[in-house]
């Protein structure tokens, strides 16, 4: 029987990562394990071995009937690759990431389990199950869980469920959370996203004029991850109000800026909830109002609810509510503190230890 080990993900990067963050902590522990990605995810997965890497054609279905049409070419090509994959491959155990992508891939296994003896897992990245894993959760050995909630929706196969949290590279990072306490700068985070958002911008433009309103006399350092499309705007709504900033598209450094932002504004996709909950970042947060089940306004209700976040919509929430909360988590040291004792009631799991150990006990 094979050993090889199959990771099923793409799309998106909030799929992918973490899908490639454990595929790393596999193959670093010397494990026979291969990936298999879309095209669209696969420019998360460049600094993988290209012999361990397998894309597929995928779509979704969203859209008119010429674009369904196209969508049906190619995910049935991308099934009969998927098909490929498996006769060569004869994986023993495969871990899906969810999304789209993974949903050809994961009627492979339907046909060839018994063959090949396969046992499927899913990894489950927000706060309500997607689509593609609820399909298939009733075939799957054990589903892991990044967030401990209760998930509704998925009820009958309660006993399927294990957290775990999110598969990171680096899973101890109690030494990053010290932040410069004697700094004279306040550190802002703008974490816009690979596809950015107007809406969000127009959330940071009445941040930015209403900033006199704070009883804060230090000066502000914008840090700013935004689309290059973006960059001009932001540069001349920062440049007009005379702040000092950076930006970029992407940071090689993140983990240093996330360990130095003092607040931040951001969406809620699974991966940024996770970063906020690591480096203890109060936030106001700005969901994606089209995300899928409404996932991103079910992550930003796991910091809501303890205090850590304030959850902001443009037409449904005051200038004066959203820099109250920004003022309190900067300049109130009850507050503060109160902050921190919150974040520290949600646990931070070695994950890839917890996913690993489970699937090579398992019978």
């Amino acid at each position: 029987m094979s050993d090889n080990i199959l990771i099923i993900t793409g799309g998106t990067g909030g799929h992918v990562l973490p899908a490639v963050n454990f595929f790393k902590y596999l193959e670093k522990n010397n494990k026979k394990v291969f990936i298999l990605t879309d095209h669209r995810g696969s420019k998360y997965v460049n600094d993988i071995n290209k012999n361990k890497i397998y894309k597929i054609h995928s779509s979704h279905y969203s859209g008119n009937l010429f674009f369904k049409l196209i969508a049906t070419i190619k995910l049935l090509m991308g099934f009969i690759k998927s098909i490929m994959i498996f006769i060569k491959l004869k994986p023993k155990n495969i871990i899906s990431f969810g999304s789209y992508a993974s949903a050809s891939p994961l009627v492979c296994f339907l046909l060839f389990k018994y063959f090949f003896k396969t046992s499927m897992y899913l990894h489950e990245q927000n706060s309500v199950v997607g689509k593609v894993n609820k399909i298939f959760l009733k075939f799957s050995t054990k589903i892991f869980m990044n967030f401990d909630k209760e998930y509704l929706n998925i009820n009958k196969y309660q006993n399927k469920i294990l957290v775990v949290g999110l598969p990171q590279q680096k899973e101890d990072n109690n030494s990053l959370n010290i932040k410069n306490k004697n700094s004279s700068v306040i550190n802002f985070l703008l974490f816009a996203g690979s596809q950015g958002s107007f809406d969000l911008l127009d959330i940071f433009e009445r941040i930015i004029k209403n900033l006199n309103k704070l009883s804060i006399s230090k000066q502000f350092f914008f840090t700013i991850q935004a689309p290059l499309s973006k960059h001009l705007e932001i540069e001349n709504l920062l440049k007009k109000n005379n702040h000092k900033f950076q930006i970029k598209n992407f940071y090689n450094n993140f983990p240093y800026i996330l360990n130095q932002t003092d607040i931040a504004l951001c969406r809620s996709g699974a991966g940024t909830i996770n970063d906020l909950i690591t480096y203890k970042i109060p936030s106001v947060i700005y969901p994606l109002p089209s995300a899928k089940d409404n996932h991103q306004y079910e992550n930003a209700k796991i910091l809501k609810n303890i205090g850590c976040a304030i959850i902001v919509d443009k037409n449904k929430i005051s200038d004066d509510e959203m820099m109250l909360f920004i003022d309190k988590s900067l300049n109130d040291m009850n507050f503060k503190k109160k902050l921190k004792l919150n974040f520290d009631t949600i646990e931070i799991k070695n994950t890839n230890d917890l996913m690993w150990n489970y699937i090579k006990n398992a019978k």
